[in-house]
């Protein structure tokens, strides 16, 4: 694509499987009118009850600058396309200068559905509508897709025999982890602090430190799994008193959780969430989930220091599960993760060079992969992989310098290199660690390719370009 079409033109597809027959899932897909109650970010008003192509629509948009103004002057869009047959439906609107288009299309798969959404930008307001509207409509699609999921007749659905506990369900990667197994027909419970409306899960609210009703999320008929996600963001301001926190919300988690599940029946799995910064900064060493942990002055407090207390919690406590698993995950990959928005916001304002010398190695991992591995770890899928340690990361860590290009080439910008200093100066103000991007492990996993696990997203500007 020419450097000037990217201004004009940008399109992002969102996929889903659901496990549910497909004609169902369209009965309410293919209804514009039923949009609103399962996309909760945007609606629309119907003006033909046979929402024939060329019926009028009037879209009711996200945001709380964007959704006023747009529905006080812009014109009502349109049904443009419509394919009984193909289970597709597109709407597209008016926009100045150009058009939206948004389409749904649902496909057969192997033990249910993909649902597909895709929005289309056309015009010299693409480059704004993308950073507004655009992004907002793809955002958090799985957790949309679980909702659907549950407006669907249960007679349609195809039931998986599992109940997986998620401590900390509601982060970036816990709500797509919780969104994912709900669509494939899994029970699905969150353990999360605060409880949020229409989360397509049963919520359970515990602070991660004292038993209580919260302990009834592991009742259940199916073999039950849990997957320990819960802890303070890392991604905080490098102090004694935030390592502290981050330290002490993993650690009183863990034992929280071990306690609540001694005296019950055993868990089917346990898995541990941990991290590859455990390595701090590695260089050029090889990593795997063989490699010795660093100690002394290589060994940084916010990130080994963090994860081998989370760890050890973990192997020291009396953990009732048949299966258990540490899995440290390296940085999950996706249009929307938190990471991005910062790197991105450099390779669209010309700032997109290489940050610090460029050459620290970037171990990574596309959020569908990260998903099949999860799914692995419980044997909801093949292979099974052998209790202990697993890295999830991809087979092919990057460079800096290289992940910069990928996000330079997709913006249509040039990147002047940041050095050390802007990411120091930045991280400060808003209050993150510039260690993120200043240090790195290549890092990479010797028990998944044994196991004979296959990655899919390895190509990282398709995995986050989308």
């Amino acid at each position: 694509m020419s450097s000037t079409k990217k201004f004009t033109h940008w399109q992002r597809t969102e996929s889903q499987f659901l496990a549910a027959g497909a004609d169902a899932v369209y009965s309410i897909v293919g209804n514009l009118s039923q949009t609103g109650h399962w996309m909760k970010q945007l609606g629309f008003t119907v003006h033909d009850d046979q929402r024939g192509v060329g019926t009028k629509v009037d879209l009711l948009p996200p945001g709380k600058v964007f959704g006023p103004l747009h529905r006080a002057t812009a014109p009502s869009g349109s049904i443009t396309r419509r394919n009984q047959a193909a289970r597709m439906v597109e709407f597209t609107q008016p926009q100045p200068g150009g058009s939206m288009v948004l389409r749904w299309r649902v496909d057969e798969h192997q033990g249910g559905c993909m649902l597909h959404f895709t929005v289309e930008l056309h015009g010299p307001g693409t480059t704004a509508f993308k950073f507004t509207v655009g992004r907002e409509l793809c955002e958090d699609f799985a957790v949309a897709a679980a909702r659907l999921y549950r407006l669907i007749a249960h007679t349609a659905h195809i039931k998986l025999d599992a109940h997986v506990v998620i401590a900390g369900g509601r982060g970036f990667l816990g709500r797509n982890l919780a969104a994912d197994l709900v669509c494939r027909g899994a029970s699905v419970v969150v353990l999360s602090r605060t409880r949020e409306a229409d989360f397509p899960t049963e919520q359970y609210i515990w602070d991660g430190q004292h038993q209580g009703p919260w302990t009834g999320a592991f009742a259940s008929d199916r073999p039950v799994h849990l997957v320990n996600l819960a802890g303070e963001r890392v991604d905080k301001r490098n102090t004694a008193e935030n390592i502290a926190a981050l330290t002490d919300s993993r650690v009183r988690t863990t034992r929280t959780l071990a306690e609540a599940t001694a005296q019950g029946a055993k868990l089917a799995t346990w898995i541990q969430s941990s991290t590859t910064a455990i390595f701090s900064d590695a260089g050029e060493t090889e990593l795997t989930e063989s490699s010795p942990i660093p100690t002394g002055e290589r060994a940084l407090p916010e990130m080994t220091g963090v994860a081998v207390a989370w760890e050890k919690a973990f192997t020291q406590a009396q953990v009732n599960a048949e299966h258990r698993y540490i899995l440290r995950t390296s940085l999950v990959m996706h249009p929307d993760a938190p990471l991005l928005g910062p790197l991105n916001l450099l390779a669209n304002t010309g700032l997109g060079g290489k940050i610090g010398h460029g050459k620290q190695w970037f171990s990574w991992i596309g959020m569908e992969d990260w998903l099949r591995v999860i799914r692995c770890l419980l044997r909801l899928e093949a292979p099974a992989i052998p209790d202990g340690i697993v890295h999830a990361t991809a087979p092919n860590p990057l460079r800096n310098e290289e992940v910069m290009a990928a996000l330079r080439s997709l913006a249509g910008m040039p990147g002047l290199p940041t050095g050390s200093l802007i990411p120091t100066v930045g991280a400060a103000a808003m209050g993150t660690n510039a260690r993120v991007v200043l240090t790195g492990r290549k890092a990479t996993s010797e028990v998944l390719q044994k196991a004979g696990f296959v990655f899919e997203e390895t190509d990282f500007a398709a995995t986050v370009g989308r």
